[in-house]
Order: structure tokens, then sequence, then C-alpha cells
């Protein structure tokens, strides 16, 4: 939810290569001599580690040359751990915490996905019906030219009402605030603790690294406002942001957690007991596991509610759908007979 996608560098292939160089690292290889093993591994990456390779060359920070590659947060993580020697650690734990968030995403997905494939399934049913099985039986039962041409010219206006409400909710939730978009999030009864737990996990296991690294929450959230461009501001960014705003006001940072609807609450505990940075640190990796194991464990629940209720659903669509079939089938036969 934190990071982007680059064309040339994906969620995917971010995963390996900061798993594989902060293993090499950690192995002795330079990172010069790191590169090239993972150009040799993967061909698909040469041109881009080549000019990874050669902009550290000519001394420039590896965050620095991977500022249109990965997001904001990453590019922090990376500074600090340049800065303070242990970037092999760090490039590990990116590559592991990335992983984990793409497993979330894709629990997201699969929550989202699996009622809208089956009600387009049923959906393409019905229109089946209407277009191919419904005129055959109007004509064997004898019907106007005009209802059916009537009734169909209704059915086809409502379909495209429903398509054209759908396109204008789709435009209208990407025209919408990144912020406003994880508010609405949350509140949904459904998914909105799983945004929740995710949320508060992705926020708990960057400060808990970036704590780690000997930084404090407020020059946390002032390095993350520290943005060189617009198209560096994703989500990240914005929360941050909307957090310093808070604290110049005087409030706590507690106060504020408990103020967004996107946090689970627990978190503002942490904040409000005044630990030292690296003591901070330890509690909120320990508390960013334990939001990770609920999103898994909710999101199974979850996946384990819908599955029979919308087979159930779709159980009682198919049933009316051949009753419709059927029964004027029977009617046309009966008068046949008659």
């Amino acid at each position: 939810m934190f990071t982007r996608r680059s064309p040339t560098f994906k969620r995917q292939d971010q995963v390996v290569f900061f798993q594989e160089l902060g293993e090499l690292l950690q192995s002795g290889y330079s990172i010069a001599q790191s590169l090239d093993i993972l150009a040799a591994a993967h061909e698909r990456w040469v041109t881009w580690l080549t000019r990874v390779k050669h902009g550290l060359n000519q001394g420039i920070p590896l965050n620095i040359i991977l500022d249109h590659d990965v997001s904001r947060p990453i590019l922090l993580q990376i500074k600090l751990a340049d800065q303070h020697g242990n970037l092999s650690q760090t490039l590990v734990e990116i590559g592991q915490n990335l992983a984990q968030i793409q497993q979330q995403q894709q629990k997201i997905k699969q929550v989202l996905q699996y009622p809208l494939v089956l009600i387009c399934l049923l959906f393409v049913m019905l229109v089946g019906m209407k277009c191919f099985l419904y005129p055959i039986l109007q004509q064997w039962q004898g019907a106007p030219d005009n209802t059916t041409s009537q009734t169909s010219e209704t059915f086809y206006l409502i379909i495209g009402i429903l398509i054209g409400l759908i396109g204008l909710g789709i435009l209208r939730w990407r025209q919408m605030l990144a912020q406003r978009r994880l508010v609405i999030l949350a509140h949904l009864w459904w998914i909105g603790p799983i945004v929740k737990a995710i949320v508060t996990y992705q926020v708990a296991q960057q400060l808990a690294t970036l704590l780690a690294n000997g930084l404090t929450v407020p020059e946390i959230i002032e390095e993350m406002c520290d943005v060189r461009a617009a198209k560096n501001k994703h989500l990240a960014v914005v929360l941050a942001e909307d957090a310093r705003r808070w604290l110049k006001t005087g409030q706590t940072l507690s106060d504020y957690i408990l103020k967004q609807p996107y946090y689970n609450r627990a978190l503002a505990g942490y904040f409000s007991r005044g630990h030292e940075p690296q003591v901070l640190a330890g509690y909120l990796a320990y508390y960013a596991k334990n939001q990770l194991q609920q999103v898994m464990q909710r999101t199974n629940r979850l996946i384990g509610t819908l599955q029979p209720l919308l087979f159930g659903i779709i159980g009682l669509a198919i049933i009316a759908v051949y009753l419709s079939m059927l029964l004027p089938m029977y009617q046309t036969i009966g008068g046949l007979y008659q």
C-alpha cells in the first residue's frame, strides 16, 4: 500500500533484488561484484543494473540512484542504513517486508476479486439468456415483435445505465485523494479491519526500522515529508504530512493516531509511554509482526465466510434462471397440445 511500482522495476523484482543484494553483501562481496552477479543471474535486469552500477561509480548514493524505482520510505531506510554501515542487513529486511506486503495485497485482491468474478459470470449468463434464449421462447409463444423490441430496449437501457454508473464510480474513485480512499476502505465493515491492520503493520514496521537506525519519531516524519518532487507524494508521504500538521498544533502523536480511522488504536499506546527510540523500535517490530498475523487470519476468515455465502447466492440465482427458462417452455409446450 505504501510502495509504488516502476515500469522497469516491479514489486516482484524489488523483493528478489533487495534480498539477493543484501545476502551477497553479507557474504563479503562488494556492491559492484554483487551487481555483476545479479546481472548474470537476471538477464532482464542487465540494462537497469548497468545504470545503477554506473551511478555508484560516479559516487552517487544508492538511495538517489533508486529514486525513480522504489518508494520514499524504502529510500529513507537505504539512506540511513548506508550512513550507519548496516546496509546489507537493511536490504534483506526491505526485501522481506516487500514480500510480506505483496502477500497482503494478494490477499486483499483475492477477497475483492472473488465475488466480482462470480457476479460477472452470473451477469454473462443473464445476458446470454436475454439475447439468445428468450427471443426463441417468445417466438414459440407467438409474442408480437414490438413487445420483444420494447423489452429488449428496456433491458439494454438498464444495462447501459449500470455500466455508466460503474464507470463514473471508478473514475470518481481514481480522482479521489489517496487518504480519502483509505478512510472509505477503513469504514467498510467487511474489509475495514483488514485495511486497518495492513496500514498499522506498515507504519509500525517502517518506524521500527528507522528508529533502529537512530532517528526519533519527529525526525522520521520530517524526513518523510522532505520530498523533492510531486511524483514522490504517495500515501506514506501524505500520511507523514498529515501527522506533521497535527503535531504543529501542539497535539501528541498518540492523539493523532486515535483520531484516524485507518489505524488500530493499540498503536497509540506505544507513543505515550516515553520509550527510548531503540526500545520503541523493538516494541514496534514485535507489534508489526502481530498485525501481520492478524491480516492473514482475518483475510482467511473473510474468504471462508464469503465462499459459502456467495455460492449460496449464485446457486439461488441459477435456480431462478432455470425456472425462468423452464416455465415459459412448459407454457409453450402446453399450448402446443391445446
